[in-house]
């Protein structure tokens, strides 16, 4: 979508205006238009992104929903509509969690932990869950026999 065709409306609307007045009117209408385009330009963006935002939101609502975004090059104002993530296979972590355990850790530790769920925008809990499930899964890939199981109990170590 091209803004040029938005932004020359504008400034035909402002110049015509601008026709009412004098002389020195008109020179200063002129100059503002000018002077707005970039500003025009950023609100027609902003407008755009706003309204892909709300029907965003209005699809999440329906399962399998798109995600729609806006994007300016240049002076051409992308918008994509993305297909939704597909279904991921069930993981460790959708399990029913029964299983309670109580885990020790260094304050420092601690914060490490919290700061990277923060930043993967998931609970310490779920953090936690995926890390052990990745170094089982690379665990059982390589075929180490140091961890191991033992009723519902599990010995070893996290690495991540």
């Amino acid at each position: 979508m091209q803004l040029s065709p938005y932004v020359a409306e504008v400034q035909a609307q402002l110049r015509a205006a601008a026709a009412l007045g004098d002389d020195a009117t008109r020179r200063v209408a002129d100059a503002l238009t000018a002077a707005a385009e970039p500003a025009t330009r950023l609100a027609v963006l902003a407008a755009v992104t706003a309204a892909a935002d709300e029907i965003t939101a209005a699809l999440l609502d329906s399962p399998d929903a798109p995600r729609v975004t806006v994007r300016l090059d240049g002076d051409e104002l992308n918008v994509e509509v993305r297909a939704a993530e597909p279904a991921r296979e069930n993981t460790p972590e959708d399990a029913e969690a029964t299983a309670r355990i109580s885990l020790r850790l260094s304050e420092a530790l601690k914060s490490e932990v919290e700061a990277a769920a923060k930043s993967d925008a998931v609970s310490v809990n779920t953090w936690l869950v995926r890390a052990a499930a990745r170094s089982l899964g690379g665990n059982r890939a390589r075929g180490s026999s140091e961890t191991r199981a033992s009723g519902h109990r599990i010995t070893g170590w996290v690495n991540g």
